[in-house]
């Protein structure tokens, strides 16, 4: 070694201690260079000297211990290593002595502790890729005569208990399944394990303060064969303070419902009753695992603790955030347990996070809108193309509908118009009622109208005709134009209807009985005007007393002319009431203009009768849509043998 050769002949006081000091000097000098050697033979990465050095005093056990087995260091659960304890006074590797010196990984035991033991020692952890080294000092102390404890002795103000700090060798011990027993003194006098003077609280061994003092508490453990002994000396001072037990406020365990990818936050609200300082603990766990992560940038962080005093009741408030920047899955479905512990007591609470449930109010909103929606646009789509889609189902569906042939009704729909000689007569309108109604409904259609210029049965009388044909009837189309009802104005109200209607009888009777003298034929002299007028009224009175007032027939408004509000104002009252009931098919619509009517006319002189047909008479049109619509259905009935389709369509 470097200092073998140091001269060690007689000399005086004087030389002696300039000799002493040489050979620290030289020791110093030695084990730097040891170290040295060691850190560039082997270059490994430093982690400098362990914070908290070790204290101790010849005869008693001391613990030198590495921090480098830790995850921030390496991953030491799955990467291979050893580990070497070196003497950097000396560059001697650590090695088993029974009784002195035993080497457990990341600790370094001194079973029997002597002076020359005082310095520092080297951990070297190699793995297959890398190295690393820390060092750890072993301080020595001289005791001093004449006083009990240790030389060095922790200052600390305490309450009612006082805690012994050799919690670190009570923790390592209890990892290698040793027993441990702790004995204390106050000054050199044993304080007795009595009335609980001795108590444990979460790993802590304490003992009831009896006045300020120094107070040591020695641990003995069995470890390598041997008994041996630690101490610590604290100089306790007693303050005036109490206190009870920690209470827990937040969380209240309960639940608590988070959306998925959102941030969260939870704090640990605890308020510790009584006066003076506390030494209180406040963690958060979950699955039992202490969280400690405290840096944002991870994404679950525990926040710094924040203390408040209060005066009334007398205490301090504390609070441990507990941070979430993005919850997943994983996070949810488990307990989070804020726990709190002082000597007085420990206590914890949890909450439980659960993801959001649907939100299904938005959905619910989408429906009900949806479905709004579409109500509307299938009122309005029906409302438009009703017509269409009445017509439409009919004839897809023809077997849904009662046969009317089984009803006892002989016609589909009886046709009164002005007739010749009535008011209101027009050429053109007996051309629609007589040709125009026929080739469409009955031809193209097939349906079976009465017409009474055409299916009259001769010398049949009026009133008797008109009751039994509108009764066999399933409807009227009533052909009207500006002037048909101009002139019978008092027949327009429906609430007189049987009095017309035995005025008119009167009327056709004589008109009858004058034809009957005569050569037994109805003539067209001033008698057939009157004969039409009372037929036409009679039919008008009728149909709208069995439409209006009994409700058994339907009666069709067909509107040859446009009609204007003022010659609206001279209808019958029960004609207007049922236009604006029901409205009428207009005829001059589907021409759109006189002049298109004038032209369909001469276009239909010119072609003749073997001309094609006029798109309005065309049963795909508007207006005759319109009028299918009203007729009754025809159900699944058998066809008129004598009857053809006009139109392919």
């Amino acid at each position: 070694m470097c200092y073998e050769n140091l001269y060690t002949g007689a000399m005086g006081p004087s030389s002696s201690l300039e000799s002493f000091l040489l050979f620290l000097w030289i020791s110093g000098i030695c084990g730097g260079l040891a170290q040295a050697q060691l850190m560039k033979k082997d270059n490994c990465t430093n982690y400098e000297l362990v914070i908290e050095r070790v204290f101790s005093v010849p005869g008693d056990a001391a613990m030198l211990y590495s921090t480098l087995l830790s995850p921030h260091v390496f991953n030491f659960t799955a990467v291979p290593f050893n580990i070497t304890w070196f003497s950097a006074k000396t560059g001697q590797e650590m090695r088993n002595e029974t009784g002195r010196i035993l080497v457990l990984q990341e600790t370094l035991w001194f079973l029997n502790t002597t002076l020359d033991d005082d310095g520092e020692y080297l951990a070297i952890v190699r793995t297959p890729s890398q190295c690393y080294m820390q060092t750890a000092k072993l301080v020595m102390d001289q005791p001093v005569a004449g006083e009990c404890g240790r030389p060095r002795k922790d200052s600390r103000n305490v309450g009612t208990n006082v805690v012994c700090r050799l919690s670190d060798y009570i923790h390592k011990l209890k990892t290698y399944g040793m027993n441990v027993s702790v004995s204390w003194y106050k000054g050199c006098v044993l304080i007795p394990d009595t009335s609980g003077r001795h108590t444990v609280r979460g790993g802590n061994y304490m003992v009831k303060a009896e006045g300020s003092g120094a107070y040591t508490c020695t641990l003995t453990f069995t470890l390598d064969g041997a008994t041996r002994s630690v101490s610590e000396t604290i100089n306790a001072t007693v303050t005036e303070q109490h206190f009870l037990p920690p209470q827990i406020h937040e969380p209240e365990n309960e639940i608590i419902k988070a959306a998925k990818g959102s941030n969260f936050t939870k704090r640990c609200l605890v308020f510790v009753p009584g006066a003076g300082k506390h030494f209180v603990d406040v963690i958060w766990l979950d699955k039992n695992k202490v969280m400690f992560d405290s840096e944002p940038s991870d994404r679950i962080y525990t926040s710094a603790l924040r203390k408040r005093t209060q005066d009334e009741p007398k205490g301090e408030w504390l609070e441990l955030l507990l941070n979430f920047s993005e919850l997943r899955q994983e996070d949810f479905y488990l307990n989070y347990t804020c726990r709190v512990f002082n000597y007085q007591g420990n206590s914890e609470r949890y909450f439980t996070l659960l993801p959001t449930d649907p939100n299904i109010i938005l959905p619910i909103g989408l429906v009900f809108g949806g479905v709004t929606v579409l109500f509307v646009i299938s009122v309005i789509v029906y409302y438009i193309f009703r017509i269409d889609i009445v017509l439409c189902f009919r004839r897809a569906f023809p077997v849904l509908y009662t046969n009317k042939d089984l009803d006892g009704k002989l016609y589909d729909a009886y046709v009164a118009y002005p007739s010749p000689g009535a008011f209101g007569f027009s050429e053109e309108v007996e051309k629609f009622a007589l040709q125009t109604l026929p080739e469409v409904l009955e031809q193209a259609c097939g349906y079976k109208l009465f017409i009474a210029g055409r299916d009259c049965l001769p010398g049949q009388a009026i009133v008797d005709s008109v009751d039994e044909n509108l009764q066999a009837s399933r409807r009227v189309l009533l052909l009207y134009t500006a002037s048909t009802f101009i002139k019978k104005r008092h027949t327009s109200s429906t609430s007189s209807n049987n009095n017309n209607i035995t005025k008119i009888s009167e009327e056709v009777d004589k008109i009858e009985s004058r034809t009957s003298e005569g050569n037994g034929s109805v003539g067209f002299g001033g008698d057939d005007k009157a004969f039409s007028d009372a037929r036409q009224h009679l039919e008008c009175v009728a149909s709208m007393n069995r439409a209006l007032l009994e409700g058994s027939l339907k009666v069709i408004l067909v509107e040859l002319e446009e009609i204007t509000p003022a010659q609206l104002a001279l209808f019958p009252e029960s004609v207007r009431h049922l236009r604006k009931k029901q409205g009428a098919v207009c005829w001059w619509k589907s021409l759109r203009t006189r002049q298109k009517w004038r032209t369909w006319r001469e276009d239909e002189e010119r072609r003749g009768k073997d001309s094609q047909v006029s798109p309005s008479l065309s049963p795909s049109s508007r207006f005759w849509k319109e009028i299918r619509y009203h007729m009754p259905v025809r159900g699944k009935r058998a066809a008129y043998p004598e009857k053809t389709a006009l139109l392919n369509l």
